[in-house]
């Protein structure tokens, strides 16, 4: 049996492939899934970037072991994978294919870009099984695409295709499904070219302002600047624009 989660890395961008059963989110799955997340969190100075891969199908729920797991525990312990994942502080971009729902669009959402194949269908039928979700779903699709979209979603269990997933801002590129991983890293390939301490403090300013008043959030970025004013890659960055010439970061 081939492993749930696989992590490969080029060129300082770490692909991050889920071999989902049934398209359903497993015990085992989200265990591996956690465990790779933190291991990325700790290869900052290896991986600038990172793309989420899922097959056969980005997901459509969870499995019947780990609903029977959580229902037992009253702990959505299901949800902790993706958190690891959201902890993860180099910029993650998902590649969708075929379905993401439930469990398939909390994983997306837990990422920070996202990618869809033009067939992709996206939703949260939950409430109709009499559940709510538990992957973060209620949370993070407020804050990615506003407030009405996201009850609409959340509330009537509608699927939406991947053009008005565009539409409301969902995922930021719809491509053909055979080339969405394709589309993916290239995006990543885009964002380890550049500096990657930067496009980290980036992530975290964005992740951290959108949580606190905007006065809180302009120091918060002002205090990215400052730990930025110390990094070499700063001072490359500075002295490559003065040359005219491509900076050559070292991430310190």
């Amino acid at each position: 049996m081939p492993l749930a989660v696989t992590t490969e890395i080029d060129d300082h961008v770490a692909t991050l492939r889920l071999t989902l059963d049934g398209s359903r989110f497993g015990r085992v799955v989200l265990e591996e899934l956690a465990s790779k997340a933190v291991e990325l969190r700790h290869s900052t100075d290896e991986v600038y970037s990172v793309v989420v891969v899922a097959e056969p199908d980005f997901g459509v729920g969870w499995s019947e072991d780990v609903l029977a797991e959580d229902a037992v525990s009253g702990l959505s312990e299901s949800g902790m994978a993706f958190e690891a994942l959201a902890a993860i502080p180099q910029p993650v971009v998902a590649a969708i294919t075929g379905q993401a729902e439930s469990a398939g669009l909390e994983l997306a959402l837990a990422c920070d870009i996202r990618v869809a194949g033009k067939n992709v269908s996206f939703g949260m039928p939950e409430t109709g099984l009499g559940m709510v979700p538990r992957g973060g779903g209620t949370q993070r699709l407020p804050r990615v695409v506003g407030r009405a979209p996201s009850l609409r979603m959340l509330l009537t269990g509608e699927s939406i295709d991947a053009a008005e997933a565009f539409r409301i801002g969902l995922v930021s590129e719809v491509v053909e499904d055979s080339t969405v991983e394709t589309a993916a890293l290239n995006i990543a390939r885009m964002i380890a070219s550049r500096g990657p301490i930067a496009t980290r403090l980036a992530k975290e300013a964005v992740l951290r302002g959108t949580e606190i008043p905007l006065a809180d959030a302009l120091l918060t970025e002002l205090d990215m600047t400052v730990i930025l004013q110390t990094t070499a890659d700063r001072a490359e960055g500075v002295e490559a624009f003065v040359e005219k010439r491509v900076p050559r970061f070292e991430n310190r």
